[in-house]
């Protein structure tokens, strides 16, 4: 038998590809096959993996394409079928699916393609004559040829659990894991709208698997269901059973609809411990006119709701897309401040990008798009946002991901957006602009340095109450982490004796220890309370970070 490689090439390290191990495990199970599965990133050099193929010596390669790792795919197989003419390549994955017979006659290089789901496609094109394999394209006579659409595998608990045990112990990975298929959803933009069947594992499959990772002590478990809580029957059991089985240093990632809890789910919502669950929320826009042109039902006043009564202990990622048909900068503008008045962890700021097989690849002179023709295939512009635009956007992201996302300017940024600006997107528009006229942008900077930018951007609008404001920022810069470097800004406030005298009264570890995860700093503002009164604050840099008022 000849040996076969299935490649992943991932945008991290840390990721994991769950495609080739399915595939691998459906392979094995139902014949005598052995696959060797080989994974790298996008930051490796091509030569490097070529290297490594040689040194492997597969004689059927099989690579799995994604929007992110495509470009890096192509140049790939161009490259490796020079050293390797005898080699049979495959490639398979949403990518490659649904313009298989352009790319085969732009890639001499590629031998077949594997249309939709992998397993049962692999598994026949390894067992069976190639003509007999559905979704499988082919070469003959040098015409490309198809075997057909491949209908989805019904009873999916014939695919076994992709891991194994001993991956688990590579540090800071991250495990994908998916209890169902299809999405009922209509998205015009999104590739999951596409096969509407909706299939599930059994629940007592989901529930073994889930065991094998908490009694492995795995950190993340992303859920790649395109949408988790479809019937509440189904995914309250799953939830219930994770709650009742409940491990500390474990967190469950789902992408979830946010309208769709009734008082309910939301009442055992507020039960999961804080940082076990973790929530995407695909929000998108608000617009009325877009959210139907894209067959996007919401009900936003069930949505802010459902997202305020959990925020607490729920860690909440809430999604928007630059580029839909009909929104303009404006409207954009009101859909960034919703979801930012309901304050999630992160707002994951995105851009249209224009798939082959979606509804929206079939509008795009309706709408007058402009898009790159290469992955990821992302807008430039349409009729209704400018390329100008959709440049402020990015920038807008960037400066989002700065002062929101990082978490390291809760209170700093929150009193400028307050008390200065109408909307938290013109402040956000604003800094951005300020990034982009100081070059900030164009280089890399450490932490430290985006606080000195703030404290500029603040004196350069000439902002009142500087002195005020510079003890909020001074409270961030405390709270993100023990001060290794003392801004020009920041000047000191802070009693060494009586310091020592606090930790001297804490008794669960030696005092030098304590001296390297704490730091003690006198405020002239109580910065959580917006009121103009000392506080002296014990600052703990522990597992959690912790601020304890000292009286």
């Amino acid at each position: 038998m000849k040996k076969v490689m299935l490649l992943g090439i991932n945008s991290k390290f840390v990721h994991t590809n769950i495609a080739i191990r399915y595939i691998k495990k459906y392979v094995e199970k139902y014949s005598d096959i052995e696959i060797e599965i080989f994974e790298k990133t996008i930051n490796n050099h091509v030569e490097e993996i070529i290297a490594d193929i040689y040194r492997k010596k597969p004689e059927i390669l099989m690579i799995s394409a994604y929007i992110w790792n495509s470009e890096y795919v192509y140049k790939l197989i161009t490259e490796v079928k020079k050293v390797f003419k005898n080699l049979t390549l495959v490639l398979g994955g949403p990518e490659v699916s649904y313009n298989a017979i352009e790319l085969m006659n732009k890639y001499n290089e590629i031998d077949y393609i594997i249309s939709g789901e992998g397993e049962k496609t692999t598994l026949e094109f390894l067992t069976k004559d190639k003509k007999d394999v559905k979704g499988l394209y082919y070469r003959e006579e040098d015409k490309i040829k198809f075997g057909g659409i491949r209908e989805g595998i019904c009873d999916l608990d014939e695919i076994r659990f992709p891991y194994e045990v001993e991956e688990f112990s590579g540090k800071g990975k991250i495990f994908y894991y998916e209890s169902s298929r299809g999405c009922p959803y209509s998205c015009s933009y999104c590739m999951s709208s596409i096969d509407k069947t909706v299939r599930n594992f059994s629940i007592e499959r989901v529930k073994e698997d889930l065991m094998i990772f908490l009694n492995n002590g795995i950190k993340l478990i992303k859920f790649i269901d395109r949408t988790y809580n479809l019937k509440k029957s189904r995914y309250m059991e799953i939830w219930k059973f994770l709650l009742d089985n409940y491990r500390e240093d474990t967190t469950f990632h789902f992408e979830i609809t946010g309208d769709l809890f009734d008082e309910e789910v939301l009442e055992f919502l507020k039960k999961i411990p804080n940082g076990y669950f973790q929530f995407e929320i695909g929000v998108q826009t608000i617009y009325p006119e877009t959210m139907e042109l894209i067959h996007r039902k919401s009900n936003l006043e069930r949505l802010a709701h459902n997202v305020l009564a959990i925020k607490d202990n729920i860690h909440l990622h809430l999604d928007l897309i630059a580029g839909l048909p009909k929104e303009n900068y404006e409207t954009f503008k009101n859909s960034f401040n919703y979801v930012y008045k309901l304050k999630p962890e992160m707002i994951q700021l995105g851009f249209l990008k224009i798939l082959k097989g979606t509804e929206i690849s079939s509008q795009i002179k309706e709408y007058g798009y402009k898009f790159l023709d290469y992955a990821p295939y992302e807008v430039l512009e349409n009729d209704f946002i400018s390329y100008g635009e959709i440049l402020k956007l990015k920038d807008v992201e960037h400066a989002l991901d700065i002062y929101y996302n990082s978490e390291n300017f809760k209170e700093s940024s929150n009193f400028i957006i307050e008390n200065f600006y109408a909307s938290p997107f013109d402040f956000f528009e604003e800094i951005a602009e300020f990034f982009r006229d100081k070059g900030a942008f164009d280089v890399g900077h450490k932490n430290h340095a985006y606080f000195n930018m703030l404290f500029e951007f603040y004196k350069e609008k000439c902002f009142e109450n500087l002195d005020i404001f510079t003890e909020y920022l001074k409270y961030d810069y405390f709270y993100m982490e023990k001060p290794k470097i003392i801004p020009y800004w920041l000047v000191r406030n802070s009693d060494k004796d009586f310091y020592n005298e606090i930790l001297k009264t804490k008794t669960d570890r030696h005092i030098r220890e304590l001296y390297k995860i704490t730091e003690y700093e006198i405020f002239n503002v109580d910065v959580k309370n917006n009121k103009l009164e000392q506080k002296k604050l014990l600052f703990k840099y522990d597992k959690n970070r912790v601020v304890e008022e000292i009286n």
